[in-house]
């Protein structure tokens, strides 16, 4: 784990805690068994403060990367691990629009996930 202890953010906690999660519960359900170890960073990006967390499990395919954030959208991924329901990535980028943050998303197929929690600074959005 690489955050700050001084990094700070403006946000609603308990749904910034619910999306931590839905992120983390992801990370660690998609890398199940690979023994690698989920990594949290923090960094500056502009103004703008990042939370990253990265896995690497199984990846998502290519076909997929630009739905995930679709409602029930489960993808191969989805269809493989059967507690998916396509709901998590939407939600989070549901509450990141209401609460004025952004999200990312890199994927490789085979080589992990990393998805990007985003901070404007109010003169940056």
């Amino acid at each position: 784990m690489r955050v700050k202890e001084t990094a700070t953010v403006e946000s609603d906690a308990k749904w910034l805690t619910f999306m931590v999660n839905q992120l983390v519960t992801n990370a660690v359900k998609y890398s199940s068994g690979t023994g690698e170890t989920v990594t949290f960073s923090s960094y500056h990006r502009g103004k703008n403060q990042v939370l990253e967390i990265r896995d690497h499990g199984v990846g998502i395919p290519k076909q997929d990367r630009d739905r995930v954030f679709d409602p029930y959208y489960t993808g191969e991924n989805g269809r493989r691990f059967s507690e998916s329901t396509g709901m998590g990535l939407y939600l989070v980028r549901e509450v990141c629009e209401r609460l004025g943050h952004g999200v990312e998303l890199d994927s490789e197929k085979g080589k992990g996930t990393t998805v990007r929690l985003v901070f404007f600074t109010p003169s940056s959005r």
